[in-house]
């Protein structure tokens, strides 16, 4: 309508120029048809053929909107459709992060075949769906998704996947992620996804084909990834023990060297070599290496309670820690526990006195008072002291 205004203003002072120009020679305008003849000054002419003009043309323009109406209403009836589908999608983007999953259901759908992405809204109500327990809805609108965007079938697959988990669904979520995999081999969340329905269904074995590239790629913090392997190793361990095999060796082989050092994972290995075997021995020389290769005190511990056939040797391996790596509370007991193995009553009071002297605990308290109350040495009155100690350790302990 503007340029309607300005060109006619244009036209206007067009005409008034002209009209301006030919005023000092007005000349004339003939028109004759047959009897008909019709005489004018130029001027007059100039603005007669000018509102002829122009009235034409305002009279097509009207016969070309009357033509054009049905579609021209047709057109601005789908606009406020489509207006009214964008603030329905708001409303239930809204509602859905409110928690009002029936309403934000209920707005997601309404005009969705005037939406712009109906993608989004079936993806939202499908989310809905699935707070409303109704799975086999979800599934539905998820399909839908599909067929108005079939080339989007990753980002609708990982939403699947995703939904499936949070509804323990994790037979289905493998099978989602199975069919992702084949789709998008590198698709990074995808992985991450299924290393999460691995750790829920238990499958070490799969899982740990995945630490590879799961590590490559940092698709968890360090933390996350150290306790993720954590859980797969001793996972993979859990299984080849229950065989009557090698395979808890093999499994065993089969862990990287840098997580073979990890004392939590040693403990639990040689806890099933223990469980399944009774190998002493074998326990003794892996606690021995992993000590030798990292110093660790839980590790050291667990070697002074270790009861083997050579106890002799043991101390032999123990004191030379002593001499290699100095003086610790932890080895000094541990030295201690041999000793009374040993039955040298005396060389075990000194060692854990002198634990107890680096650094108190109950069990240094505990082991002392034990061997204080026995016939060989028998001093009650002194292992009174170090039951009372080590009982306030624990409730120090236990107050903290």
């Amino acid at each position: 309508m503007v340029k309607f205004f300005i060109s006619l203003l244009i036209v206007a002072i067009l005409v008034l120029l002209a009209v301006l120009f030919v005023q000092d020679d007005p000349g004339f305008v003939l028109i004759k048809y047959a009897d008909f003849s019709l005489e004018t000054s130029l001027a007059f002419g100039i603005v007669a053929v000018v509102a002829g003009g122009l009235f034409i043309q305002i009279v097509l323009r009207i016969l070309l909107a009357i033509w054009r109406l049905p579609v021209t209403l047709a057109k601005g009836s789908e606009h406020r459709r489509l207006e009214k589908s964008r603030k329905l999608l708001n409303l239930g983007l809204i509602d859905l992060a409110e928690g009002r999953f029936e309403q934000a259901e209920t707005n997601l759908l309404k005009l969705i075949e005037f939406a712009e992405n109906p993608l989004i809204n079936y993806l939202a109500a499908a989310r809905a769906a699935q707070q409303l327990s109704k799975f086999d809805q979800r599934d539905n609108y998820l399909k839908l998704a599909h067929d108005v965007r079939p080339e989007a079938a990753i980002a609708i697959g990982v939403t699947q996947a995703e939904l499936q988990l949070a509804s323990s669904q994790s037979e289905r979520a493998l099978a989602t992620l199975m069919h992702l995999r084949t789709l998008a081999p590198r698709h990074d969340y995808v992985l991450k996804l299924l290393a999460k329905v691995y750790i829920r269904i238990q499958e070490w074995s799969l899982l740990f084909e995945l630490l590879p590239e799961i590590r490559k790629k940092k698709l968890f913090k360090d933390e996350q990834l150290n306790e993720l392997e954590l859980k797969t190793y001793t996972g993979c361990l859990d299984e080849a023990a229950v065989k009557e095999d090698d395979s808890l060796d093999r499994a065993w082989s089969r862990i990287p060297k840098v997580n073979q050092a990890q004392a939590a994972l040693i403990l639990h290995y040689i806890g099933l070599v223990n469980r399944y075997s009774r190998n002493s021995k074998l326990i003794e020389q892996i606690v021995v290496k992993s000590i030798n290769q990292q110093w660790n005190t839980d590790l050291l511990d667990y070697y002074g309670r270790l009861a083997v056939d050579d106890s002799s040797s043991q101390l032999n391996i123990a004191e030379k820690w002593l001499q290699d790596y100095g003086t610790s509370d932890v080895l000094l007991l541990a030295l201690g526990r041999i000793c009374i193995r040993l039955k040298l009553w005396g060389k075990a009071q000194n060692y854990l006195e002198a634990s107890i002297g680096v650094r108190a605990n109950a069990d240094s308290c505990l082991e002392l008072a034990n061997l204080l109350n026995k016939e060989a040495l028998h001093e009650p009155i002194k292992a009174c002291k170090y039951y009372r100690q080590g009982l306030e350790l624990c409730l120090q302990k236990i107050h903290e």
